[in-house]
């Protein structure tokens, strides 16, 4: 909804700047690491927590914090109103199989061992690349030169 609403932004290259968040956030991720809900997860294992709802609760909140509203709001907001319900639909789609493919993928102890060693390296690119994919459908890189020139 927040990014349908910023669709009437008029300028889209002012608009394309929200790719900045994208980049900043895989530029975070390949610097600090990401470590979202680790702290909950730990401490929730180490006091031997047996409320596995709340913890899992816990863990999904964590993780579902800022990040995912700086990269999916520069995206929608890219798109008109038939777009938008495509996109989110082909969204719930996705991550059904998604969740249900890596699961799957991840009881494979040599796949599971390489995707959690270099998840960090996964996630920075796909920010990086949404966050100029953005930048450059918007044509927000030449009013960025423009501006700074």
């Amino acid at each position: 909804l927040f990014a349908f609403i910023l669709n009437y932004i008029p300028s889209k290259e002012i608009l394309g700047l929200l790719g900045l968040i994208p980049i900043f956030l895989g530029l975070k991720v390949l610097l600090l690491g990401d470590s979202d809900g680790d702290a909950i997860v730990k401490d929730g294992l180490r006091k031997d927590n047996k409320n596995l709802i709340f913890l899992v609760a816990m863990i999904t909140f964590a993780s579902c914090g800022a990040d995912n509203i700086g990269v999916f709001v520069p995206y929608f907001t890219t798109l008109n109103l038939a777009n938008l319900i495509v996109a989110l639909f082909t969204f719930l789609v996705m991550i059904y199989l998604l969740v249900f493919s890596a699961q799957k993928l991840a009881q494979v102890p040599s796949i599971g061992e390489t995707l959690e060693k270099y998840s960090r390296w996964f996630i920075a690119v796909v920010y990086l690349g949404l966050g100029i994919y953005i930048l450059i459908e918007n044509n927000s890189f030449n009013m960025l030169w423009t501006v700074l020139s």
